[in-house]
């Protein structure tokens, strides 16, 4: 087995056979070669040991013997990567070692930061979760634009909103949470990302003001989204996005009292998904279908 094959497996796992998994990076360890190795492993044991199996100090002792194996010149993900594990597992001074190698670059703390609050989440840890996020998502807006750290202000901003879009209740600090990670998610995007992303940002944010009963709102969202799409001229490819996009535009039509665009969406979601065919993509898109009618 390759070491991508046996990285691929493990997070189609993760989920499912998170003990299963933990094991199988202790016994596989041989694999990692290189940096990019050893960041991938690290990657996976933060998030199926730590995250899921809630053992931290296991996670931070595989992440630092994946740490061992990359090589003299780690580059920056691994030693990112292995304070982020240390710091999680509550080993303040194995963190502040690791974090030194990441150089003076005043981001660092930022990624670090945004980082441990991702795995903070993972843990259902919300208050820890939302105050080191909102805490080090501030210190990255008032960074110069450009900085290292924009790529993990976008992708953790992504992920809490993505989380909490999914959870079936909320309080109002995770509402607002949600709100401020969404749109935290779009401007970052903006910067670092391409157009995909950028509509993406845009369909989480409609998911975000449906959620929080503000459809015009989330109407302006999908529709800016829609127009992203039809911009690049990828009406042709992009069926999942816009069938999706299309359902959520729908609902907030609904909502807002406006029937034949309701029916109009919904038509136009139904006719894009005549050619979906992955289980998990019907299921997925029925289950959204039922929301939006």
């Amino acid at each position: 087995m390759t070491f991508q094959e046996f990285i691929q497996q493990g997070w189609a796992d993760h989920d499912s056979k998170t003990a299963e998994v933990a094991d199988r990076l202790e016994q596989n360890l041989e694999l990692v070669t290189d940096s990019d190795s050893a960041v991938g492993f690290m990657n996976l044991a933060i998030h199926a040991v730590g995250d899921h199996l809630g053992d931290r100090a296991r996670s931070a002792s595989l992440c630092e013997a994946a740490f061992e194996r990359a090589g003299d010149e780690p580059g920056p993900a691994a030693p990112l990567f292995l304070t982020v594990a240390r710091r999680l597992a509550g080993d303040e001074e194995g963190a502040n070692a690791a974090q030194a190698m990441l150089g003076d670059d005043a981001a660092v703390p930022v990624r670090v930061g945004l980082l441990v609050a991702q795995g903070l989440m993972h843990a259902g840890d919300w208050d820890a979760a939302a105050a080191l996020y909102t805490s080090q998502i501030n210190t990255s807006a008032a960074l110069p634009e450009g900085h290292s750290g924009e790529r993990a202000s976008a992708i953790v901003s992504n992920n809490i909103a993505g989380e909490l879009i999914r959870m079936k209740e909320r309080s109002e600090a995770q509402d607002a949470l949600m709100e401020l990670a969404a749109q935290n998610a779009r401007t970052y995007w903006l910067r670092v990302g391409n157009w995909v992303n950028d509509e993406r940002a845009d369909f989480t944010l409609a998911s975000v003001y449906q959620l929080l009963g503000r459809p015009q709102d989330a109407k302006t969202h999908a529709e800016r989204a829609l127009a992203t799409i039809a911009a690049n001229d990828e009406e042709d490819k992009e069926k999942v996005d816009q069938a999706f996009l299309h359902l959520a535009r729908g609902a907030a039509c609904r909502d807002l009292g406006e029937a034949e665009e309701h029916a109009a969406s919904i038509a136009r979601a139904e006719k894009l998904a005549e050619g979906f065919e992955a289980d998990w993509l019907v299921g997925w898109y029925r289950e959204e279908l039922a929301k939006a009618r």
